[in-house]
């Protein structure tokens, strides 16, 4: 199961990517989350299990949750869309110190020596990775360095954010329903603004379907995956597996759409992608 998150962690990489590609990143994104929150409605109920504590700070955790992942998901698809995934991803694969740092400051968690160790090795290789994506080929013609860079980094501030926020919310939606809660916490946060902004939001037209539609399957399928395995085996055995998605995604944009990133970007690409599986330890 956390291979199989991992799988499709990276699938909906690939996929987000080509849908921004198709149809620009915003219509790519909304239609990505309409499938995901039905996908989220029909599995919670056979997967998850409920306690339904409607707290006052419910829906203060919801907005707080939304507002991060139309951030981290709006980032994450313009980035994939005009950048390169063997450099977006490891960049935005830090959200899990950031998530990390935020657990023990905010929640008062704890992290043992081999996380720590593990949050350093993952903000030395994003740095590796930013330092030499602006200095090797990656600024645009004017010399500065292009949107989708920062992007990549919000998108790694915005699901550091939404991943403790998420603990909140699991216990009373279950961990399919707090996903699925939180896809439309998004649309009704991120509609209006598309509206005032006029977006343009039309349905995708014939072949463009497929890509959209995949994003949404697989960007939730991962997180069933997760919740399943949980099960069988302590999350703390099943997270590592989950947490090579940014390996495979690097691996598949080298083999298939043939990126080659100069070799110290990759080299940044890997420490980020160790040390996100020793965080995740």
């Amino acid at each position: 199961m956390g291979l199989g998150a991992s799988a499709c962690w990276a699938l909906a990489n690939v996929a987000v990517a080509r849908a921004g590609r198709d149809i620009g990143s915003i219509r790519a994104l909304l239609w990505a989350l309409v499938t995901g929150t039905g996908m989220a409605a029909l599995a919670s109920p056979a997967i998850d299990t409920y306690q339904w504590a409607l707290v006052p700070s419910l829906g203060g955790w919801l907005a707080a949750a939304g507002a991060a992942a139309l951030v981290a998901y709006s980032c994450m698809f313009y980035a994939f869309e005009h950048g390169r995934l063997t450099v977006a991803v490891p960049i935005m694969s830090s959200w899990a110190v950031i998530s990390a740092a935020l657990s023990i400051a905010v929640f008062g968690e704890r992290l043992g020596p081999m996380q720590l160790a593990g949050g350093a090795v993952v903000v030395a290789g994003a740095l590796v990775v930013s330092r030499y994506a602006h200095a090797e080929g990656a600024r645009g013609p004017d010399g500065a360095a292009p949107r989708w860079l920062p992007a990549a980094i919000g998108a790694a501030i915005g699901f550091g954010v939404l991943m403790p926020l998420m603990g909140r919310l699991v216990p009373t939606f279950g961990s399919i329903g707090a996903v699925g809660a939180v896809y439309v916490a998004v649309l009704v946060i991120g509609l209006p603004l598309a509206l005032a902004f006029r977006i343009g939001l039309a349905p995708p037209r014939g072949a463009a379907w497929w890509p959209v539609l995949a994003a949404g399957f697989f960007e939730t399928a991962g997180f069933a995956c997760i919740t399943v395995g949980s099960r069988f085996a302590p999350l703390a055995l099943v997270s590592p597996f989950a947490s090579l998605a940014s390996a495979l995604t690097v691996a598949y944009a080298w083999a298939v759409l043939h990126e080659r990133p100069p070799r110290l970007i990759l080299v940044g690409a890997a420490l980020v992608c160790a040390g996100v599986v020793v965080l995740a330890l």
